[in-house]
């Protein structure tokens, strides 16, 4: 599972899951998408074109994202808040590998949210905080975030995606 999130408008958790024998061959795929010098794909620095390309080439992929929504909260209040309902979802559905892109700002934080969770679940994945360049599948979710907090024609675009919404507050 790999996990960003938008800020904007409320806040907005992504999780786009890819089946493990999946994984090195979407990577792979969704890589082959970055432009000539593009370091990665953040759709906040896309042309709208680029986003609706985007879109369509995430769908294609073998993948399902959830989305986690926390609005009128402070975002200190509303990341926790998201992160443990991800991480109940992902101990209950037993996902081996989570990868969080890392923001230092939250990163001890997050850390203790995941011990704290899984702290009370038989079952404890292995997680991560990778960078976003170093880790394409994270870019999925960057987009899917991203389309939830602009709202309006973005949510339908980034439908075929998504497999269920949680909304928080």
């Amino acid at each position: 599972m790999f996990v960003d999130e938008s800020k904007v408008g409320g806040y907005y958790v992504a999780a786009s899951v890819v089946a493990a024998g999946d994984v090195n061959a979407t990577r792979k795929a969704v890589r082959a998408l970055l432009l000539p010098r593009q370091k990665r794909i953040h759709f906040t620095d896309e042309r709208d074109d680029r986003r609706k390309k985007l879109l369509t080439d995430f769908a294609r992929l073998d993948l399902a994202v959830s989305v986690y929504v926390a609005r009128g909260l402070k975002d200190k209040q509303a990341r926790p808040l998201c992160l443990t309902a991800l991480a109940e979802d992902v101990a209950v559905c037993r996902v081996d590998h989570l990868y969080l892109e890392k923001d230092d700002s939250s990163f001890e934080t997050d850390k203790k949210i995941l011990a704290r969770t899984f702290a009370g679940h038989e079952h404890r994945p292995h997680y991560a905080f990778p960078k976003a360049h170093e880790e394409p599948l994270l870019w999925v979710s960057d987009a899917v975030a991203w389309c939830y907090q602009k709202r309006g024609p973005w949510v339908g675009m980034a439908s075929p995606l998504v497999s269920e919404v949680c909304t928080l507050t």
